[in-house]
């Protein structure tokens, strides 16, 4: 049984766009429809739903600006007023949420902008802002893009650059500074998988290692994400599988989002979330990650709404995660098995396919096939429910991802959801496709 499936590969993680203004919306800051005096559009990016939030991009600056303005000479308290007048430009006044994407983006400019023209003799501090603007626009670059690789070149020219400049302020601060800008470097030739591109993403991993390693355990988890990457990059230049380097994945990704939930629901959150559920996902263990996704969705539908970046890529994400895959005896390629009919002595299955690469839907045929004939995919690894067991039947009932086959005896390893359960292999003729999960109050 071949362990690669349609799913196989990671989903895609490209910026959302906001949706346009509604008819009859007006800036909420002053009160005008349509476009400014300049003719640009009204903008929205936070978690504001309904026709409110939206607003041009040059009165949400102007109202930032005179906010910061506010606080800087009218609180006392150091620390105070820097979060204060940050927090002026970065969070939405109204649903109190982060500004995202291309709207972020502008705002960081317009804020370092402000940052210098207010406090010209931080230049250390000012260089660190631009840099930390520059590295949100190349996180957002799609380097198999020609238009955005020629500006992600650019942006990393210019940040490596800044990094000369920075390194004479000195400190930990622009050290930290620095480290992340490597780290986005290598994550922007990283993405676009040429082994020339891999080997400077490796290169600049490494230097962003280094200083991670030099400031300590506050940026452990920065450290061992990087030291991941290098690995993977090293196995597939050497055309070996990067599925060694898996649990540590799962071990890292964890670990971040019980960081992040300490924090409450907000887009870090999710994000770690989603993050997290995609890796368990490549690793097969599909339960964990649908039901970890889906209280993502929930979460994020009801915090940041239907349109909100976070809740377009977790939904996107879960419905990929919630495709079955099998085969077919007597037939090649991998098949998308859609539901159950007729569920009793004979059970029935509508199939989609057969799948190609890449996958035409339109030119895939929909028809009903007896269940002894399925096998479950066990690439992705496929929910089944165990039923049928005679020696075992303690064992029927319970749910688990198919994650292997094993040729020797002809049995797929399921591995059980449960702690402390031992993977089990079973036969076909004894596994049935679980397209909803049950509830786990259900299981008990």
């Amino acid at each position: 049984m071949s362990s690669t499936s349609p799913s196989s590969s990671s989903p895609s993680t490209n910026i959302n766009v906001a949706p346009p203004p509604p008819d009859g919306a007006s800036c909420w800051l002053c009160l005008e429809e349509g476009p400014d005096d300049s003719g640009a559009p009204l903008v929205r990016n936070c978690s504001c739903r309904g026709s409110s939030g939206f607003a041009h991009l040059s009165c949400i600056i102007e109202y930032a600006e005179n906010m910061a303005r506010q606080i800087i000479g009218g609180v006392a308290n150091a620390a105070v007023r820097e979060h204060g007048y940050i927090r002026a430009f970065f969070k939405c006044p109204n649903c109190k949420q982060d500004y995202q994407d291309d709207l972020k983006y502008d705002i960081l400019k317009a804020f370092v902008a402000f940052n210098t023209a207010t406090f010209p003799e931080n230049n250390g501090l000012n260089k660190g802002l631009l840099m930390t603007t520059m590295r949100n626009r190349l996180r957002g670059l799609d380097a198999s893009i020609e238009t955005d690789r020629i500006e992600g070149e650019e942006l990393v020219s210019k940040l490596l650059a800044s990094i000369e400049e920075l390194k004479k302020s000195g400190g930990i601060p622009g050290m930290a500074i620095e480290a992340h800008a490597y780290a986005d470097i290598g994550e922007f030739y990283d993405d676009e998988a040429s082994n020339e591109s891999m080997k400077k993403a490796r290169s600049f991993y490494q230097k962003a290692r280094d200083k991670y390693m030099i400031m300590g355990r506050k940026f452990d988890l920065e450290m061992r994400e990087v030291e991941i990457k290098i690995g993977r990059i090293e196995s597939k230049i050497r055309g070996y599988s990067d599925h060694r380097y898996m649990a540590a994945q799962i071990k890292l990704y964890r670990d971040k989002y019980d960081c992040c939930v300490e924090g409450g629901n907000d887009i870090y959150t999710i994000n770690s979330g989603i993050n997290l559920a995609n890796v368990l996902f490549l690793a097969c263990r599909t339960i964990e990650a649908e039901r970890l996704l889906g209280k993502m969705v929930v979460t994020s539908h009801r915090i940041h709404g239907p349109d909100h970046s976070c809740t377009v890529a977790a939904v996107s994400l879960l419905k990929k995660i919630k495709q079955r895959w099998v085969s077919l005896e007597g037939e090649e390629g991998w098949f998308e098995a859609l539901q159950h009919e007729n569920d009793g002595e004979k059970c029935v299955l509508k199939v989609k396919g057969p799948i190609m690469k890449p996958r035409v839907v339109d030119e895939e045929q929909t028809f009903e096939v007896d269940s002894a004939l399925v096998a479950p995919c066990d690439g992705p690894g496929t929910p089944v429910v165990l039923y049928g067991l005679k020696r075992a039947n303690h064992l029927n009932g319970m749910i688990g991802d198919v994650r292997d086959y094993c040729d020797s005896t002809d049995r797929f390893v399921v591995h059980l959801e449960g702690k402390g359960l031992k993977p089990v292999k079973v036969k076909h003729a004894n596994l049935r496709v679980v397209f909803e999960l049950p509830d786990l109050e259900d299981l008990d």
